[in-house]
C-alpha cells in the first residue's frame, strides 16, 4: 500500500514537523538538521530513479576511513564503452545548466564565452553543496568521520582525474589552483635542471600563462627562448619546429589548442620530436580538455595542465599531471604541511608525490566540483561532443564569412569550436556591447595571448566560443545580430 507523503519523509523530520505544528520551539538548528536530511532523502531518492544522473553519492555509515567516494565510472587507464550511459540530448544538457535559463536585457542568455570559463551543471552545484552542507572537514591525519568522508571525497576527485585523462596512478596528479598556477609549479621546479644557453621552445599561439612564468625562468638562468612559428591560417610550420629543435633544446612546452585561433596542434608528434632531442614538454590543455579526449599516456608528455573552470568545474581548481618518472626528481615547490614526513629544525623529510606538491590545506570543495564535473562530462561520448561542437563551429563559420565586414582569423584545418573575427567600422568592445544587449555573451579583447593576435596585426578581436550545451539556434542569433550590425555601418 502506498504510503502518504509525510510517512515517505525521515522519522526526525516528521518528528520536526510535528512539534513545530504543536507550537513546540524549533530553533535554527532544528531546522538546519530538517533541510540536511531532506536533501539527503532527496538525492537519494533521485539517484535511485535515476541511475547515474548523480555524480556524487557518499556512503555516511563508516566511522573512519572504511567511507566511500562512489564515482561511478571505469576505473582502468581506457574508457569503456558502458561508461557513455546517457545520449547526447542537448535540450536535456541544458536543463542541468540552471545560469542558461535567465534572461538578459529581456533576451534569453546564449552563453558563448567558453573559451574564457564554462557554466556549471546543477550536479556540480549540488555535489559541492551536499558537501559543505554534512561532509565538510580538513582531510588527512584525522581520526573522526568527517575527516574520513572529506578525504575521501578529495582523493575520489583525483582518482577520477586519473581515469579521465588516463594517467598510470593517481600519485600522477597533482592538485593547483588552476593552469596558470599550473605552469608556474612547473617552471620553478624544473629551473634546477636549466643552464645558461639552454632553450626553451613555445608556440606563437601560447596564452600569457604559458609565456610569462617561462620568460621569469629563462632570465633568472639565462636560458633563451625560441618561438615555433604559425602560417597564416594558423597552422604550426612543424618543419620550422624541427628545425629549431637541436642539442641545446631542455624544455617545449606547447598549447593542446589555441584560445585566440581554435587551432588544435599535433602534439603527439611534437612530443615525440622534443623527447628525440632530450627535451621535456609540457601540454597546455587548458583549452582541449573540455572539448575532445586527452590521453597523457597516448601523447606522451612529461606534464599536461588544465583548469576546472573550463571545464564544467568551479575556479581555483586544476591540475597538473607529472610523469611518474619524475616525481622522485623534481623538488618541492612550497614547503609546509601536509608535505612533510618529518621536520625538525635540522632537516625536513618530505612525503612522496603528490602530497610532496600539495603544501597547506587544499581547495577541497572545488577538488570535490571538479570530480562531479569530470564525471558529469564522461556520461556522454566524447566522439558525439567533439561532432556537435564541431557543427557548431562549422556553422557559424559559414555564416559569419558571408556577412559583409567580417573577416575571421584563424583557418586551421583542426579546430576547436572558437571563431575569432573583426567587423569593419567597428571596434571589438562596440560589437561586444551590442551582442551583450542582445543577451549574447562573448569575448573581446586580447584573449591573454597577444603574439598569436599580432601575426595578424591586430590587438583584439570578437571571440565566440561554444560548448556542450549550445544550439544552432543560438548560432543563429549570433549572425542576425552581426547582420544587423554590418548593414547599420
Amino acid at each position: 500500500m502506498a504510503r502518504s507523503a509525510q510517512e515517505s519523509l525521515p522519522a526526525s523530520v516528521v518528528s520536526a514537523m510535528e512539534r513545530g505544528g504543536s507550537g513546540m520551539d524549533f530553533s535554527e538548528i532544528d531546522l538546519q538538521g530538517v533541510v540536511a536530511k531532506l536533501q539527503i532523502q532527496s538525492r537519494d531518492s533521485l539517484a535511485q530513479r535515476l541511475p547515474g544522473t548523480s555524480p556524487y553519492r557518499a556512503d555516511r555509515t563508516g566511522p573512519s576511513g572504511a567511507t566511500q567516494s562512489q564515482f561511478s565510472g571505469n576505473t582502468g587507464s581506457s574508457a569503456s564503452p558502458a561508461q557513455h550511459s546517457r545520449p547526447l540530448d542537448i535540450s536535456s544538457v541544458r536543463l542541468d545548466f540552471p545560469a542558461l535559463h535567465q534572461s538578459i536585457h529581456g533576451f534569453p542568455l546564449v552563453w558563448f564565452d567558453n573559451a574564457a570559463t564554462t557554466q556549471k551543471p546543477r550536479q556540480v552545484i549540488e555535489a559541492m553543496s551536499s558537501f559543505y552542507a554534512l561532509d565538510y572537514s580538513n582531510i588527512h591525519r584525522a581520526a573522526h568521520t568527517l575527516a574520513a568522508r572529506a578525504t575521501d571525497h578529495y582523493e575520489g576527485a583525483r582518482e577520477t582525474v586519473r581515469e579521465f585523462i588516463h594517467a598510470q596512478s593517481k600519485d600522477d596528479i597533482v592538485f593547483v589552483r588552476g593552469t596558470t598556477e599550473g605552469i608556474n609549479f612547473i617552471a620553478h621546479t624544473i629551473k634546477g635542471f636549466l643552464r645558461e644557453g639552454d632553450e626553451i621552445l613555445l608556440s606563437e599561439v601560447e596564452h600569457h600563462a604559458n609565456i610569462v612564468p617561462w620568460q621569469m625562468i629563462a632570465r633568472e638562468v639565462r636560458a633563451r627562448i625560441r618561438v615555433i612559428p604559425i602560417d597564416d591560417s594558423g597552422e604550426i610550420l612543424i618543419e620550422e619546429y624541427r628545425r629549431l629543435l637541436g642539442p641545446r633544446t631542455r624544455l617545449v612546452s606547447l598549447s593542446h589548442a589555441s584560445n585566440t585561433l581554435g587551432t588544435v596542434l599535433p602534439i603527439e608528434e611534437m612530443t615525440q620530436m622534443a623527447h628525440h632531442h632530450g627535451a621535456r614538454v609540457v601540454i597546455d590543455a587548458a583549452q582541449s580538455i573540455a572539448h575532445m579526449p586527452v590521453d597523457v599516456q597516448a601523447i606522451g608528455c612529461d606534464f599536461l595542465v588544465f583548469s576546472g573552470h573550463k571545464i564544467f568545474a568551479p575556479t581555483g581548481i586544476g591540475v597538473v599531471y607529472v610523469h611518474p618518472q619524475l616525481h622522485d626528481v623534481l623538488p618541492p615547490w612550497q614547503g609546509g604541511g601536509n608535505m612533510i614526513r618529518r621536520v625538525s629544525f635540522d632537516e625536513t623529510i618530505y612525503s612522496d608525490a603528490p602530497a610532496k606538491f600539495e603544501a597547506g590545506t587544499p581547495s577541497i570543495g572545488d577538488a570535490v566540483g571538479l570530480g562531479a564535473a569530470l564525471q558529469y562530462l564522461r556520461q556522454f561520448d566524447p566522439i558525439s561532443v567533439e561532432a556537435h561542437e564541431h557543427a557548431l563551429l562549422e556553422h557559424a563559420t559559414r555564416e559569419l564569412k558571408g556577412i559583409r565586414g567580417v573577416t575571421i582569423y584563424g583557418h586551421a584545418t583542426k579546430k576547436i569550436g572558437v571563431v575569432s573575427f573583426t567587423l569593419d567600422g567597428y571596434t571589438t568592445e562596440m560589437v561586444g556591447k551590442e551582442l551583450d544587449r542582445r543577451g549574447i555573451a562573448v569575448r573581446t579583447g586580447h584573449h591573454c595571448a597577444q603574439p598569436s593576435l599580432r601575426h595578424f596585426g591586430l590587438e583584439s578581436t570578437v571571440r565566440p566560443s561554444f560548448a556542450i550545451y549550445n544550439t544552432h539556434e543560438e548560432v543563429e542569433r549570433l549572425i542576425e545580430a552581426i547582420v544587423h550590425l554590418s548593414r547599420r555601418r
